[in-house]
């Protein structure tokens, strides 16, 4: 692999894939926070919206961020610009290890999904693991391992992504997603109190339905209900809305792409 340039402690530095590695969300087992963003025409989509979350997660965290949100964007455009990408997916982090706070920016290319993932959807799988609700599962924590494993299992098994429950068996989200259902008309997401990270995609999709004049409701709900639904999709800052059609081999309503997951679609900025 070709070194890249990332921003590693107030400094621009060559990576390998080695050092990119061990700076994932969930190779990094210590205490901070993340934010991914996604890059379109070299603008970082949602920008503000990112920083502001990251900023509240260090604040619960007891996390003094080393900079401020406009120094931050700056860091990031430049790292974007010294990898000369206009097209990109970036991930911001800040970690507290020992007594030291270590911050890293890493941004590699992203055109986005194909569009045939849009039309045929996403195929899911239910984690074996249980997604267990803490004062920080709210935030984008670099506590991420379940989540990491989760994905990973999904990927074993020839799936996309992977349904988190909690100990009461609720939905609660995708290792790497929120997650939406409808039945009869109306949209339903996993309430946050059931443990669920409350995306800016998430919201925006909630709001782009009210405005469609679709019934929204956040719900605690067990498998039965989302196996039963009409349709679904999930969504975050990469995708924004990707139709998600088979979970466990079985298909979700038709097994298509639903009428008002095709309404949301256009909803593809941010999460």
């Amino acid at each position: 692999m070709k070194a890249r340039l990332l921003f590693l402690d107030g400094k621009m530095v060559k990576a390998d894939s080695r050092l990119l590695d061990s700076l994932a969300p969930g190779a990094v087992k210590r205490q901070g926070a993340f934010e991914t963003m996604r890059v379109r025409d070299g603008e970082i989509a949602d920008l503000k919206k990112h920083l502001g979350r990251l900023a509240k997660g260090l604040k619960l965290l007891g996390i003094r961020a080393p900079y401020s949100q406009k120094q931050w964007e700056q860091y990031l455009y430049r790292t974007l610009k010294a990898n000369a990408l206009r097209q990109a997916r970036v991930r911001l982090a800040i970690w507290r290890e020992r007594r030291h706070l270590r911050t890293a920016i890493v941004c590699e290319l992203f055109k986005g999904y194909p569009g045939e993932k849009y039309k045929k959807g996403f195929k899911a799988v239910i984690a074996s693991a249980r997604r267990k609700k803490t004062r920080f599962s709210h935030i984008k924590s670099l506590d991420y391992y379940l989540f990491r494993k989760a994905f990973l299992e999904a990927k074993n098994l020839n799936c996309d992504e992977a349904v988190l429950l909690n100990s009461r068996k609720e939905v609660v989200e995708g290792s790497r997603t929120n997650i939406f259902f409808a039945k009869k008309g109306v949209l339903y997401t996993p309430a946050v109190k059931c443990g669920a990270l409350n995306g800016i995609t998430r919201q925006q999709v909630i709001c782009r339905a009210r405005k469609e004049k679709i019934t929204c409701r956040a719900v605690a709900s067990g498998l039965r209900r989302l196996f039963d639904a009409d349709e679904a999709f999930v969504t975050n800052s990469l995708m924004g809305v990707m139709p998600l059609t088979v979970i466990n081999g079985r298909r979700i309503g038709s097994g298509r792409v639903g009428l008002i997951t095709q309404r949301l679609l256009s909803v593809c900025v941010s999460a």
